[in-house]
């Protein structure tokens, strides 16, 4: 009996030190890739200011309708994303990148939303 309890103390001890921000497959924690996560819905993107370093890719996540992610000066877009689909970009190099939905959204306008990218 004794030793039952001194190996249940230990199990407890090793689950509670345990790490809990787990390496993804591409070697970022899952933190890190929910904050390079954006979700499409309601008409909006969330969050509408994602900050990241240079190098990183965000990537945006259709929950319901039909949208795109365009960059305001055209430079890239999404094609168009229906519920469930996924559109990625990396973004190389440091600057403010500001983007909109194609089909309910103008530059800066309702449905937009910016990648600001450090060093």
């Amino acid at each position: 009996m004794r030793h039952l309890i001194i190996f249940l103390l230990v199990a407890l001890g090793c689950l509670l030190a345990a790490p809990t921000n787990q390496k993804a497959n591409d070697g970022s924690t899952a933190k890190e890739f929910a904050e390079k996560a954006v979700t499409i819905s309601n008409f909006q993107f969330t969050p509408k200011v994602m900050t990241i370093k240079a190098g990183e890719t965000v990537t945006w996540t259709d929950k319901e309708g039909t949208h795109t992610v365009t960059a305001d000066d055209n430079s890239w877009e999404s094609p168009t994303l229906n519920a469930g689909k996924t559109f990625s970009h990396q973004f190389p190099k440091p600057g403010t990148y500001p983007y909109h939905c194609s089909f309910h959204g103008s530059p800066g306008g309702d449905m937009s939303g910016r990648v600001r990218v450090v060093r």
